[in-house]
């Protein structure tokens, strides 16, 4: 009789626990691919996971944070120094910014990561950074903002190495108060990078953005930044990353 009230359980609890397991999968869209971290790619941190960044190169260097406040979207903040124009042109100023880094997973299917990425920005610089190349304000005090958004690939091309390639831009303001009214200012950018894990929890990486940038027109003999309303625009940032 004993035997055969275990039997009976067990065909009642059995079932339910066999779907849970032969259950649908997470959505794809809900969950990067690895568990390794990653600052710039596709792959998302995982959720309660904070990564603290700091970075150099041009036009700046800088220090950030991520927090992965779900799997699928992380939240941060940029504090950073700047020797040049983070806008368009290479152009050599100084300033400082400070931005609100946002990634948010798309898909994830074997070792490939999608996400969109997005940061508002706000910057003070000297007038050249905002604009003013070439002109008598160059030196004046001025102030940019702008929103960079776009999409990112992330592949893991083996165990804690990461390329990521994408493509975005940025749209935003430059204006120099001494020189006249604000200036639309705009970049179409394409992104490359290399992401290392030298253990668990420290990361080493290299980002590259390259592309034109525009500005709207203010007339005869005052060009924005002194180079029409077209010009390359190049940044590049060397830094180390670490999973807190």
């Amino acid at each position: 009789m004993r035997v055969a009230l275990l039997a009976l359980a067990f065909a009642l609890v059995a079932p339910p626990a066999l779907a849970q397991d032969d259950g649908e999968p997470p959505p794809l869209h809900a969950r990067p691919t690895s568990g390794e971290a990653s600052l710039f790619s596709g792959r998302t941190l995982g959720v309660g996971e904070t990564m603290v960044a700091g970075g150099v190169g041009w036009p700046g260097l800088f220090a950030m944070f991520q927090h992965a406040v779900t799997s699928s979207f992380n939240l941060g903040a940029r504090a950073g120094l700047t020797y040049g124009s983070p806008m368009m042109a290479l152009v050599p100023a100084v300033g400082a910014e400070l931005g609100a880094p946002i990634r948010i997973h798309l898909y994830g299917e074997g070792d490939v990561d999608l996400a969109a990425y997005l940061e508002p920005v706000l910057a003070l610089s000297e007038g050249a950074a905002a604009g003013e190349l070439g002109t008598v304000y160059a030196g004046d005090l001025g102030w940019s903002s702008r929103l960079e958004l776009g999409a990112v690939l992330g592949l893991r091309v083996q165990e804690r190495l990461t390329l990521l390639a994408g493509a975005g831009g940025h749209v935003g303001f430059v204006h120099v108060p001494a020189a006249g009214d604000p200036t639309v200012v705009g970049a179409a950018l394409a992104r490359f990078g290399i992401e290392g894990l030298i253990s668990r929890d420290t990361m080493l990486f290299a980002v590259i953005d390259g592309g034109i940038g525009f500005a709207a027109d203010r007339g005869p003999g005052a060009p924005v930044f002194d180079a029409g309303l077209v010009s390359g625009l190049f940044r590049v940032a060397l830094g180390l990353g670490y999973l807190l």
